[in-house]
């Protein structure tokens, strides 16, 4: 498959929203802050880390649903 081929199939963007829908974060929601081939970086809105600022993490393109 081409790049421009997997890159159509991927339908969300930077700055979006989206909603986990598998997984250890399942339910949460977050803004996508990069995408990849397999994944997203995602910023999550409610999960904390220790000092205080938004979990990051990546989400495979399986396991979330654009809000």
């Amino acid at each position: 498959m081409s790049d421009v081929e997997e890159k159509s199939l991927i339908d969300v963007e930077v700055d979006d929203r989206i909603q986990v829908t598998k997984g250890e974060y399942k339910g949460e929601k977050a803004s996508v802050i990069n995408i990849y081939n397999n994944t997203i970086a995602v910023c999550f809105d409610t999960i904390k880390q220790k000092d205080g600022t938004s979990l990051r993490t990546v989400v495979k393109h399986d396991s979330y649903k654009k809000i």
